[in-house]
This record gives structure tokens, C-alpha cells and sequence, in this order.
């Protein structure tokens, strides 16, 4: 059956703000997806096990937070899987331009602005089909990419599946535990406690932006998704930022002499590896794709959890702790543990909150969909690269 390609705007809120690998590093029948032939008028994919064609001209995309973790490495599968699409992607630079070029050649069109230009993202956002929100949520910011996206003529179809949609990368970190240092008794499902997710108080990091999301876009007519990941481990793709903030805590670690965490050092993170949560935003945006034939909801509906596995933080610094005595770095592999005044007044209160912290989910929603993760060893995420993470 054919149908009209929706119009799309994805926001896509991380908590972590959490970077340049080669094109070639990746490969295309992992990623399920096709590419789009330019010349092509109806185009026949087979991403899922239901066919579907797509006929109109291709949609534009707008994507902030190309010079991002995420934003950077959802950009590299997005250009690889489908290189004709019209891609806009906001840096706040020339160089950040011109670095974009020369990585991604023609595929992907530079536009340099601001998250604090409201006007502008407006601007922009009201000629997208697709806007993928990949930057560190603002809630200003967010409000002119909806308010733009409304300003799209197509906004006022009829059809649910013509409208804009906004994407926006959220953060697992608005369910975790309030103490910290200790392991988070209940485990989050995106199907099961989908109520007691959109309910959370909004004082959690996160909420209030997923809040006025949600608010805005049905207020305005646009169709929202919201993704949420956990802690993201492994080497960026993108072509600017290809480590995490966990750096901070391998620098800390180098600092003190020895691995450290804080309280009872039992807290524990779900996981996924940057590479997952870039083929997840994909197949997310490969489903919205499909129009009516999309099984994508959106509003309060359209939240997703990402996560491939859980990891506890003693393992990790146990793990970094060897690797760095190892290498020299630090004088001995054991553990400390540490209290929050401690590590708060030394370092930080995020890093208080970084060591600390336990955040537990379940993806069900997107796996049930069919969207299956690749990468399952925290190991050798960790130390791809040769990075400095934990």
C-alpha cells in the first residue's frame, strides 16, 4: 500500500549530555536499514518484516546536536543508511561546520546557530519534516522547535501521520535512586510503569522538559517522541565528540590513587553502547517513517526506554581500577569507598552523583517492536579506543 511520508520532528533529550570513527567502521546490515535511491519515487524497504513503500520527496531533516555524543553518532548511521536525505544539522561554529563537511561531505548541510535563538530554531524547525533534538534539553529551546514545527503548513493535515513530529532525547536518570550508594530496589519497564514514569515528581532531573514536550506538541498539534537512555558506554561515531563525561571520573580515579566509589558502592546502571542507542534512534525513525503503517505512538504514549544491560559500579571500578594499576597510573587495584561529603567537597557534587546514582529499566517497548541491541560486553565498550572511561 502506498502512502504520504509523514512529516517528523523527533526531540530526542539525553540526561548525560554524553563522540570520529571512519565511515567505513560501520556496517550496513547491522543497521536493518535502507538506503534511499535520490532518483527513486516509490521506494520499497523491507526494515521490518512488513514491507512498505514510500511515495512524495524525500523529508527534511533538522538535527541538533550534530557536534554531540549522540547527536554525532546518530548522524554517521543516519548518513550512512540514507545518504540522499536533506539533512540540517545546527553547530554553534565555523569550525564545527567545517568539520561536518569534511566528514560527511554533501549528505549533511551545516547551519550555524544558537539553543539560546529562539527565533532561528523556529525558523529552521518550521521547514523540517523530521527534527531529531540531540542537545542537553532546554526548555526554551525545545518550546521554538515545537512552536516551528507547527508553523509547518502540513502541520494542519488531517492526517495524524502528515504532522511534524519532535523527537527528543531524554535520560533514565529521572527514575533514579534518591540514595546514594545504593542499588535501586525497582526495576522501571516503559510498558509496565509507563503511568508512574509520566507522573514523576518534577523535581527529578529531566521531567520537567519531558513535561513541556509533551504539554506543547499536543497543545500545538505536533507529534512527540521521547527516548530515554541509560549510562552510554563506548567510542562516539560523530564526527566532533566521541567521549562521555566519564572521563571526569577516570581523571578523579588517576587523582586519588585508586578507584573509588561513594556510600555502600552497591547502586547499579542499566547500559547501552553508544553504537545501540544510535541504531535505536534509526529504527525509531525508520518506524515513523511508515505513516499510518508506523506502530510508533506519540504524546504521552510516545515514551521509550534504551538499554541492552545492567552493570554495577563495583564492577566498573573494580575493572578500572586493575587496568589503570596496570598501566602504572595508579598505586594500587582496590576499591575506596567513600563518603558523599567526601567525594562533593574533593571533586563535585555530580560527582557525588555520577559514582553514586542507580537507575534501573527495561526497553520493552522498543524491543517488542523488534529493535534488538548488538553490543553486550561493558569491557570492551569501556576501553574501545583506548578511551578514558569506567
Amino acid at each position: 500500500m502506498l502512502f504520504q511520508m509523514q512529516l517528523l520532528s523527533i526531540t530526542w533529550t539525553y540526561s548525560w549530555g554524553i563522540y570520529s570513527c571512519l565511515l567505513p567502521y560501520f556496517d550496513l546490515t547491522l543497521l536493518s536499514i535502507p538506503v534511499l535511491p535520490a532518483s527513486t519515487a516509490f521506494i520499497t524497504s523491507s526494515a521490518s518484516t512488513r514491507n512498505f513503500e514510500i511515495t512524495m520527496s524525500l523529508p527534511n531533516i533538522f538535527l541538533i546536536g550534530a557536534s554531540g555524543y549522540i547527536g554525532g553518532t546518530f548522524l554517521t548511521f543516519l548518513t550512512k543508511a540514507r545518504p540522499n536525505l536533506p539533512i540540517r544539522a545546527l553547530v554553534r561554529s565555523e569550525e564545527h561546520a567545517d568539520i561536518l563537511r569534511k566528514f560527511y561531505g554533501s549528505a549533511v548541510t551545516p547551519v550555524i546557530g544558537s539553543l539560546e535563538d529562539s527565533d532561528f530554531l523556529r525558523a529552521e524547525a518550521s521547514k523540517a519534516n523530521i527534527i531529531v533534538q540531540a542537545a542537553p534539553g532546554m526548555e526554551t529551546a525545545i518550546a521554538a522547535l515545537i512552536e516551528g514545527a507547527a508553523l509547518n503548513p502540513l502541520n494542519k493535515s488531517l492526517k495524524e501521520s502528515d504532522r511534524p513530529a519532535i523527537v527528543h532525547i531524554s535520560g533514565s536518570s529521572n527514575i533514579s535512586h534518591p540514595v546514594l550508594g545504593e542499588l535501586l530496589p525497582r526495576v522501571f519497564s516503559d510498558v509496565d510503569d509507563l503511568d508512574d514514569i509520566l507522573a514523576l515528581d518534577p523535581s527529578r532531573i529531566q521531567v520537567p522538559c519531558e513535561n513541556a514536550i509533551r504539554t506543547l506538541s499536543k497543545e500545538k498539534n505536533v507529534r512527540s517522541v521521547i527516548i530515554s537512555p541509560p549510562t552510554i558506554l563506548g567510542h562516539g561515531k560523530g564526527a566532533i565528540k566521541t567521549e562521555t563525561f566519564q572521563v571526569g571520573w577516570y581523571n578523579a580515579i588517576i587523582e586519588n590513587g585508586a578507584s573509588f566509589l561513594l556510600g555502600k558502592g552497591t547502586n547499579a546502571w542499566s547500559t547501552v553502547s553508544i553504537s545501540d542507542l544510535g541504531r535505536a534512534i534509526l529504527f525509531v525513525f525508520d518506524e515513523i517513517l511508515k505513516g499510518e503503517q508506523s506502530r510508533i505512538e506519540y504524546g504521552d504514549s510516545g515514551y521509550y526506554w534504551v538499554e541492552a544491560f545492567e552493570v554495577s559500579l563495583m564492577d566498573r571500578a573494580k575493572a578500572i581500577g586493575e587496568r589503570l594499576f596496570k598501566e602504572g597510573k595508579i598505586g594500587t587495584p582496590e576499591v575506596e569507598l567513600k563518603s558523599l561529603e567526601e567525594v562533593t567537597s574533593r571533586w563535585s557534587v555530580y560527582m557525588g552523583y555520577l559514582i553514586g546514582s542507580s537507575s534501573r529499566i527495561k526497553a520493552d517497548r522498543l524491543k517488542a517492536l523488534g529493535w534488538k541491541p548488538l553490543d553486550f560486553d561493558w569491557k570492551v565498550l569501556v576501553e574501545e579506543k583506548g578511551g578514558k572511561r569506567c
